[in-house]
């Protein structure tokens, strides 16, 4: 199954929904993105600024070819964060790295997001979960930091 009906579509994904209390983490229909885009957009911006190397368009776009995923992260109707991950296949292992994240409320949702994230990863067959972000990203997604540093240098 892909997130969409798209037959040639690059990412797989299965239909997580997980509920905890009055916290929602889906990967809700491409239709819902696009229709509180407005809430979204400014979310994922504030991820998506540190490296300008996407800008929240993109991930739609990238996310309506399946290339990407767009979760989020609710309470009712409210949209507390929106989180982009993409499943990378590298010769030996599999993983999906997290993309971008934004919002608020962390403390509400980020336990049921990373058992979420953690099943999906397991689902699609991949290794681990990763990103590159800021340092508190790593205490609060409970990671461990590699050591490594990420340096850019414009050319």
């Amino acid at each position: 199954m892909t997130l969409t009906d798209w037959p040639d579509l690059m990412v797989e994904a299965s239909p997580v929904i997980s509920r905890e209390t009055d916290v929602t983490v889906s990967l809700p229909p491409f239709e819902v993105l696009v229709g509180r885009w407005g809430e979204i957009a400014p979310m994922i911006a504030r991820a998506t600024i540190r490296t300008g190397c996407y800008e929240p368009t993109d991930l739609l776009l990238m996310a309506a070819r399946g290339e990407m995923a767009i979760w989020l992260c609710m309470r009712g109707e409210i949209i507390d964060a929106a989180l982009v991950s993409q499943v990378i296949n590298y010769p030996r292992r599999r993983i999906l790295e997290m993309v971008a994240a934004g919002g608020a409320n962390m403390a509400a949702w980020r336990d049921i997001a990373v058992r979420t994230l953690d099943q999906h990863a397991r689902a699609l067959g991949c290794a681990h979960v990763a990103c590159i972000g800021r340092p508190g990203w790593a205490r609060a997604w409970g990671g461990d930091p590699t050591g490594d540093i990420v340096m850019v240098r414009e050319v």
